[in-house]
Order: C-alpha cells, then structure tokens, then sequence
C-alpha cells in the first residue's frame, strides 16, 4: 500500500512537470519583476531619448540620401539627351557632308559623248559633242538647285568642296581621283523634281541633247551612295568667335 502511494505521487508529479515544460513555463521568472531606482530610471529614459534622436537622423539621412538619388538620376537622363542630340547633329553633319552612305529615291543622269565623225565633223562640232569639265561643273550645279541632297559621279561622292577638271578622257578631282565615261550621276531627291528641272528650257542638259551628247535621265525608287574617300580637313579657316 504504501508503494502504491509512492507511485501515484510520482505519477502526479511527473504529470505537472510535463505540464509546466509543455507550456514553457519558466519558475525563475517569477519574481523577476525589479524597481527602478531615481538614477536608473533617470539613465534609461536618456538612453531612450537618444535612441529616438538617432532614429530620426538616420530617417532624414536617407530621405536626403534618396533626393540625391533623384537628383543624379535625372541629372544623367539631362546628360543622355544631351548626348543623343549631338549624336543627332554628328548624324545629320555626316549626311550632308557626304561622311555616310546614304540611300532614297532619286535619278540616274547618264552622259557620253555623242557620235563623233572625224571625216564629216567640223573642230567646232567635234568639241561640242565632247563633255568637258566645265560641262560637269554646270550639271552638278544644277543638280544642287534643282533639290539633290546626296550627288555622286560614278563612285566618286560629290561633297561640297567638289572641284572638277578635264583630265583628257577623263574628269579629274580635287583628290586627284579619276572618272571615266560614260558617266553616271546618281542624284538623290524628288524624281520628277530632278527631272524636270535638268529638261526645262535653258538649263544645260537640255543645251547638251541639242549638241548631240548621249544623255538619259532614270528616275529610280532607291538609290545607293557610298561615303565619300576624301576625309579633307581644314588648314586655314577656323570657327569665327565674335565676341
């Protein structure tokens, strides 16, 4: 009987312990509970107000952190344009400088010289249905008045420093390159623009056909122009500042 009793007492004891653990119930945090005195209550509220101090610097901190973040963000978006735009200008420099190649719509002026018979000819119409340089010179003007904004002679690009001169049977450049007949000039543009302005009266095509030059005008949906060989730098004349 009296093993009984220690039994059950264990059994019971066992039973509030697993209880206790199972709960987490802690025996010695009962009682844990202290006062603070006048100085430790006095330190802790200090501690506390400079906590809030360096929580709130750290907040403005990062808002100000952020504003330069902004700030640089649109900074770089002012620069990007900046760049894109002088890209832009590089572009349009390039175009019309003849630094690129360049494609559109266009014609295609085709020049020989006419039919020459030395036993029937006299000097005269023989040097008429000759093209020289001058005549050249006088086409490409044309060209450019009429609205051609990218010329090229054969394969060699017209810039706006183009100079012309007869070389015997070929016309010379101002590098020094050479074309040969027959020659054809690509001329980017309006087509029926171009067109009808080298074949109105007094214009020097038309004075060609009458002197019995093999000319041929072919209007063209896309023509092809390559850049120019001729990368000339300038020597002598400079940007005027006028201050």
């Amino acid at each position: 009987m009296k093993n009984n009793k220690q039994f059950y007492f264990v059994f019971l004891a066992s039973i509030i312990l697993g209880v206790l653990i199972s709960t987490n119930f802690n025996l010695e945090q009962i009682g844990s509970f202290t006062e603070l005195n006048a100085k430790q209550y006095k330190d802790a509220t200090e501690e506390r107000a400079n906590l809030y101090k360096e929580i709130g610097n750290l907040k403005e901190n990062n808002i100000e952190t952020k504003d330069k973040i902004n700030d640089y963000m649109k900074e770089d978006e002012k620069n990007e344009k900046i760049l894109q735009d002088m890209k832009s200008q590089i572009v349009d420099y390039e175009l019309f400088t003849g630094l690129s190649k360049v494609e559109g719509p266009g014609i295609v002026l085709k020049i020989k010289d006419g039919n020459i018979n030395l036993e029937e000819d006299s000097e005269y119409e023989t040097k008429s249905k000759i093209f020289h340089d001058n005549d050249m010179a006088l086409v490409l003007n044309e060209l450019r008045k009429a609205g051609a904004e990218a010329i090229s002679v054969n394969n060699h690009r017209v810039v706006p420093w183009t100079g012309v001169i007869c070389s015997w049977a070929f016309i010379g450049f101002d590098d020094n390159s050479m074309e040969s007949a027959p020659f054809n000039i690509y001329a980017i543009g309006d087509p029926e623009k171009l067109k009808t302005a080298l074949l109105e009266d007094g214009s020097h095509v038309k004075e060609l056909i009458i002197r019995n030059l093999y000319v041929e005008i072919e209007e063209r949906d896309n023509i092809t122009i390559l850049p120019t060989t001729n990368n000339k730098e300038s020597q002598f004349m400079k940007r005027y500042e006028n201050n």
